[in-house]
């Protein structure tokens, strides 16, 4: 019976056939945990009566969930409601940074990410009719004839939320596959609130934020945000190595982020054939080919993502994002 309900836990957030979600569960819960969240949701006084457990206990129970990761609450006028994490992605995002978590629970999580997690996005790409998230411009290296909007400019995110959170990146946090910095993931609005109030993170001033988002695209990283034009909760800093989707992406073509509405022009009289570009493009999406006056880049559109790394990295200003999607191509 213990282990059936965390097989139970894993089948509520579409995980059905998975070895290894339960067993991440039974780091986070123990039976009479698993027992509150299968009660699920509810106020705490409809979950005392489900369980039987002691309202104090009930509290005490979802109190720790909330912090684990696991638990998300919202105020209804019948009082305060909780609900179980609705499916995987949000599983993985909160729990991993779950203040206490032990280091078995991020290996665990990597091993679901090397073993199971690229079958798995194989069912999420065919069921989301447009991907979670899409990818956001530097925003100084969009040619001046064309218009950043607000809600592709990570600036305008920033100074219109209400609040800013950061917290660890979940992906480098398991894999460690590179030394990028980890504390560059940016939580905004009600997901900083949330953030705050579990202790995942710390508040930081609108300015400290952007000066994370300049080390975030020193280091090279990709800005990832939610695939809407209003709503913004987070502003994530990706790698091309450690990231739950973009090595996907770049290695296999699954549609599991959208590009922005920008791609990566070449001016050729420009460009000086020094190849920075190359090696500062996550997607693989420069080449090097022969000019009349010698090598110079050249930008493979299907693969480009509109990050504008490659043009951060071009010390001759010879590239510069160009428009190329309506602004209609982000859901609204």
């Amino acid at each position: 019976m213990a282990e059936e309900i965390y097989h139970k836990l894993a089948e509520k957030i579409f995980c059905k056939d998975s070895k290894l979600v339960p067993e991440l569960f039974k780091m986070l819960a123990d039976p009479i945990d698993a027992a509150v969240l299968l009660a699920l949701p509810g106020t705490a006084p409809e979950l005392q009566a489900r369980t039987g457990r002691d309202a104090r206990e009930v509290e005490q129970r979802l109190g720790q969930l909330f912090r684990k990761g696991v638990v998300f609450k919202s105020k209804k006028p019948e009082g305060v409601k909780y609900r179980m994490c609705r499916d995987l992605g949000q599983f993985h995002d909160a729990s991993l940074v779950w203040p206490e978590a032990p280091q078995e629970f991020y290996d665990l999580w990597q091993k679901y990410m090397d073993s199971e997690w690229p079958e798995y996005s194989r069912l999420v790409e065919k069921v989301l009719p447009k991907p979670l998230t899409r990818v956001i411009p530097v925003e100084k290296t969009v040619a001046a004839r064309n218009q950043v909007l607000a809600f592709e400019s990570v600036s305008e995110i920033i100074a219109k939320a209400s609040r800013v959170a950061v917290t660890r990146c979940t992906c480098r946090t398991t894999a460690r596959k590179c030394s990028r910095p980890i504390h560059v993931c940016l939580q905004v609005g009600r997901a900083a609130d949330y953030t705050l109030e579990r202790g995942s993170g710390r508040e930081v001033s609108k300015q400290e934020a952007m000066e994370i988002v300049a080390q975030a695209e020193e280091a090279g990283l990709v800005h990832l945000t939610m695939n809407k034009a209003s709503e913004f909760t987070f502003i994530c800093n990706c790698c091309e190595c450690c990231c739950q989707v973009l090595p996907l992406l770049i290695k296999e073509g699954r549609k599991l982020c959208d590009p922005s509405r920008f791609q990566s022009r070449v001016l050729p009289e420009k460009c000086s054939g020094c190849a920075l570009c190359v090696d500062n493009c996550a997607f693989k999406a420069i080449a090097m080919v022969s000019s009349s006056s010698g090598e110079v880049a050249e930008v493979q559109a299907q693969k480009c993502m509109g990050c504008g790394l490659c043009a951060l990295a071009c010390p001759e200003d010879a590239i510069k994002l160009a428009q190329v999607r309506d602004k209609e191509f982000i859901p609204a």
